[in-house]
């Protein structure tokens, strides 16, 4: 036996034997796809030798999920999942795999005990995996710091946007005055979230201590200093902050958040308190838990200056010939900016990517 078998009989123990005599080798070429998200799924595979990516795709972009080697088995989600590939699998090297038929594995899983109880480990975890890739930005915050999303809309769009006469609308004849109340709020007041409509003139803010509700307002009421004030409450920005964290901490119902940083998050956590102590929340699936759980941990809030910069971009934006800002949101809890532009769809931007993003459209 060879040294990959080795590793093969060394991962799966005492199921290597009723894999083997099941499966059918196949090879692979270097970059060979194996199988596509969405395909109809006949077999699983267990790599012998070489390495594998699986990954999805978002929109145009790959998404990774993570490169497998000699021992791993792939493909084995789609026999649970409705019988389709939920991502998609490709030779990183030339790549020697035991398949395994769909019928051949159910009846394997029924007859080994020890195979089942990896493969249902194996399921946590890849559900996991998938759960956090296939979302455009990850929803636990760790992508990093550099983002930048691209999804087309209507090619149409761009194609006419050359003939198309730009409205001016409310927003745009009292934009001098909307972007610095629009930093008060953000920085000095109760919103944690703002869009910004170009067309409709609409402003619709999100309150942190009514999340799940946003209210809409008439831009040019925006900039009334008197309207703001009576609309939306002055609260610190630290204290926004510490509430958002108490919200997303009360969520996962322990302590792992009593540190200094607690101290600046407390006020959303309270509010997701009556989330967290709710019994249907105990009965998510471990994955969701651990993947809020890593939410929580990891949560910051935009800076006031992030804020500051970004919404100072705004009317540059606006104001690109032909192809132009359409709606903008920023959330303090995220730190990521969205931008709609009028030709073809949306970019999505991280805050420390933001001002390169600017400079960029604005001199191209």
């Amino acid at each position: 036996m060879g040294k990959s078998g080795m590793v093969f009989e060394d991962s799966w123990g005492a199921a290597f034997a009723g894999v083997a005599a099941c499966a059918t080798r196949r090879e692979y070429t270097k970059g060979d796809p194996i199988f596509s998200g969405g395909e109809v799924a006949d077999y699983v595979y267990f790599i012998e030798s070489g390495q594998v990516l699986i990954f999805v795709q978002k929109f145009t972009v790959e998404e990774e999920i993570k490169t497998l080697g000699p021992g791993d088995c792939f493909g084995e989600m789609a026999v649970f999942y409705k019988g389709r590939r939920t991502a998609s699998a490709r030779a990183l090297t030339d790549v020697s795999l035991m398949s395994l038929d769909k019928g051949s594995f159910v009846r394997l899983l029924k007859s080994e005990r020890a195979l089942a109880d990896k493969i249902n480990a194996l399921l946590a975890r890849r559900n996991e995996e998938l759960i956090l890739k296939e979302n455009v930005i990850d929803v636990t915050g760790m992508k990093g710091r550099h983002l930048h999303v691209g999804i087309k809309g209507d090619p149409s769009l761009r194609e006419s946007a050359f003939t198309r006469e730009r409205y001016q609308s409310i927003a745009d004849k009292v934009m001098p005055q909307l972007t610095p109340r629009l930093e008060e709020m953000l920085i000095e007041r109760s919103v944690c979230e703002i869009v910004v409509h170009f067309n409709s003139g609409e402003i619709r803010a999100v309150s942190v201590f009514n999340p799940f509700y946003d209210e809409i307002h008439p831009a040019d009421k925006i900039v009334d200093e008197v309207y703001v004030d009576r609309h939306f409450p002055r609260v610190p920005y630290e204290d926004k902050s510490r509430l958002i964290r108490r919200l997303y901490g009360a969520i996962g119902g322990d302590d792992r958040f009593k540190t200094p940083y607690e101290d600046k998050s407390r006020l959303i956590r309270r509010l997701y308190g009556a989330i967290g102590g709710d019994d249907r929340f105990k009965t998510l699936p471990e994955p969701f838990k651990r993947i809020y759980a890593a939410f929580y941990d990891r949560w910051e809030a935009l800076s006031p200056d992030e804020i500051r910069v970004a919404l100072s971009r705004i009317a540059m934006l606006r104001d690109i010939p032909y192809f132009y800002l359409r709606n903008f949101t920023m959330s303090m809890a995220r730190k990521a900016i969205r931008l709609q532009f009028n030709c073809d769809g949306t970019h999505i931007v991280s805050a420390d990517d933001y001002a390169r993003f600017v400079e960029e459209n604005l001199t191209s």
